[in-house]
């Protein structure tokens, strides 16, 4: 074989196993980009996910008294956010006796509210416990549907569902003593009120006897002594006429 074509034989054999090293070498590096990419995305949304608000809804009882239940909407993200909205599947019924603000508040969060801020929490007054819980075989479950916008758009709604007949046979008190404490601050409060009130009224009457005791003091001495009352009298209107003369 001439010595030319065995050159360019060997050389278009090592030219096809340099390409095929090639090919087989880039297989990884596109695998690497890819997997680069990914990750990349991934701690993108994570941080994303990071500076997102998250806003959350229940009903809760209030803990500064234990009887009455409250609306409760709340930010526990790091960031603020807007446009917060909670609608109400089914409305939760208002007791007849209530003033209305039940049906108030579940029309605020449906219309929205305009920000809420990070750690910020709103309450609404929803009446007293027993009253929602007034038929035991109550098994309604409110589904809250909360929406919002953060920093980087809409945040994925969220749903919360709530059934107040497992919170039946549940302790019903106020969390720590601070509320038994204010309850004997209003108690010493309310005595000393009365107390003050008392004294003030004792010292009227004090007043008014010891005019009475005066005044009868006084009508006594006359009686008794007349004609000396008479005659100092005299000798005074007398020592004013010769202090005049």
């Amino acid at each position: 074989m001439d010595p030319n074509t065995v050159a360019a034989v060997v050389a278009a054999i090592g030219a096809v196993a340099a390409a095929v090293a090639a090919f087989v070498a880039l297989r990884p590096a596109n695998k690497a980009v890819e997997q680069s990419k990914e990750q990349t995305k991934i701690q993108r949304d994570l941080m994303v996910q990071a500076a997102q608000p998250y806003v959350w809804a229940d009903i809760q009882p209030d803990n500064q008294q234990g009887t009455m239940l409250q609306l409760v909407v709340g930010n526990v993200g790091p960031t603020m956010a807007r446009n917060v909205k909670v609608v109400i599947d089914p409305a939760i019924p208002e007791h007849p006796a209530y003033s209305g603000a039940t049906a108030v508040a579940q029309e605020r969060l449906r219309d929205g509210i305009l920000s809420l801020a990070p750690r910020r929490v709103i309450r609404w007054s929803l009446g007293r416990s027993f009253d929602l819980l007034e038929d035991k075989d109550d098994a309604t479950i409110y589904r809250l549907r909360v929406t919002a916008d953060g920093p980087y758009g809409a945040l994925e709604p969220v749903e919360f569902e709530v059934r107040p007949r497992d919170w039946r046979e549940a302790r019903d008190a106020p969390d720590g003593s601070l509320h038994h404490v204010r309850k004997e601050i209003k108690k010493l409060a309310d005595e000393a009120k009365g107390l003050r009130t008392y004294i003030q009224q004792a010292g009227i009457v004090a007043l008014v006897r010891s005019d009475i005791i005066e005044t009868t003091l006084a009508d006594s001495i006359v009686q008794r002594h007349p004609e000396e009352i008479e005659a100092a009298t005299t000798g005074e209107e007398e020592g004013q006429v010769e202090v005049q003369d």
